[in-house]
């Protein structure tokens, strides 16, 4: 299940979407993305190389630069046991369908992100993720269950 997504070009977060209340990668979003576009740039500057993937206990980031413009590039951040092959499809889906929808906001692009806020619910009405807070057996009990982030007032009035 995809939990986050980070879209970046050139350092800056053009896309920071949280696909429930509780999964918040840390409370300064701006210090986990400056992180994850460092972690990425230092890889490819040791090995030659970028960063694939990355396992932690409970969650996995999945990474993948765009074909289209190399300055692009993508961390989906899902359970550790997600099926790879799944997840490969999807990364790679993303990046199309974003590449689709902003491709000539991407060309003119001058750092107003403002642009790219809608991204998640295009994700969501594609089924390429979904609102996904309050639904799992985890959830029982959470604090979280009846907040709604802004993303669910959306898909609440598309219903």
């Amino acid at each position: 299940m995809i939990q986050n997504i980070f879209v970046f070009k050139a350092g800056i977060v053009l896309v920071n979407q949280k696909f429930g209340q509780c999964h918040s990668l840390g409370r300064d979003i701006n210090l986990v993305s400056s992180y994850l576009y460092a972690l990425q740039q230092l890889s490819v500057e040791i090995t030659g190389t970028a960063i694939k993937s990355l396992n932690f206990e409970e969650i996995a980031l999945h990474f993948y630069k765009d074909l289209i413009d190399p300055n692009i590039f993508y961390v989906i951040v899902t359970d550790v046991d997600d099926d790879k092959d799944e997840i490969n499809f999807k990364i790679h889906r993303v990046a199309e369908i974003f590449n689709q929808n902003y491709e000539s906001i991407l060309k003119d692009f001058h750092g107003f992100v403002g642009p790219f806020r809608n991204f998640g619910d295009i994700l969501i009405s594609m089924n390429i993720a979904e609102k996904n807070c309050g639904g799992g057996s985890e959830c029982e009990g959470c604090s979280h269950n009846n907040d709604f982030s802004d993303l669910g007032k959306v898909i609440e009035n598309k219903e």
